[in-house]
């Protein structure tokens, strides 16, 4: 049977189920680890008006750690990481530097389509980095690396879009 816990002292607690029926239950009968507390789904062998063979049920139904390999498994998971790292590199730029060094480990395991979202992040870290540092030089020149650093933000950012709608629906992106 299925209940929830409503309440435990030092050594006996109460178990009630759906249909309001209570059943008592001591410390001995508990078999997960960890203490009884309030409001714990539990699973439990029904003996009269006691609870025997007392199990903690997963909190979630259809178990969060399910959820968690799928978002694991799912190939598409790391390039979105990286996608927003580099977003985040707008206000943190070290974010930028975690996006690459991710890319960089995931490219080799990645086939198709997401192998080419990683070649198409690292070309766009390389790319960005290169407009950056010529736009520090020019700023030598007010006014010309001033331009060429929005012009790289402006550039970066279409790229991060464009990488991410193809990301989303799937498709593969053609090299930055």
């Amino acid at each position: 049977m299925e209940g929830m816990v409503l309440g435990f002292d030092a050594e006996v607690g109460v178990i009630r189920c759906a249909d309001g029926t209570r059943y008592r239950f001591s410390r001995s009968d508990w078999k997960s680890p960890g203490e009884p507390r309030g409001g714990a789904r539990v699973d439990f062998v029904a003996e009269g008006d006691a609870a025997r063979e007392i199990y903690v049920l997963p909190l979630i139904p259809g178990n969060i750690t399910d959820a968690l390999e799928k978002m694991e498994k799912s190939e598409k998971t790391m390039p979105t990481i990286v996608y927003a790292c580099y977003l985040g590199g707008f206000l943190w730029g070290v974010t930028m530097l975690i996006g690459v060094v991710i890319a960089y480990l995931y490219r080799d395991s990645a086939t198709g389509t997401y192998r080419s979202h990683y070649d198409y992040q690292i070309s766009i870290f390389w790319k960005s980095l290169l407009g950056f540092l010529v736009s520090f030089l020019l700023m030598l020149f007010f006014g010309l690396g001033v331009l060429v650093m929005v012009a790289t933000y402006v550039w970066v950012i279409v790229k991060i879009v464009k990488g991410w709608r193809c990301l989303a629906d799937g498709q593969p992106v053609a090299p930055a």
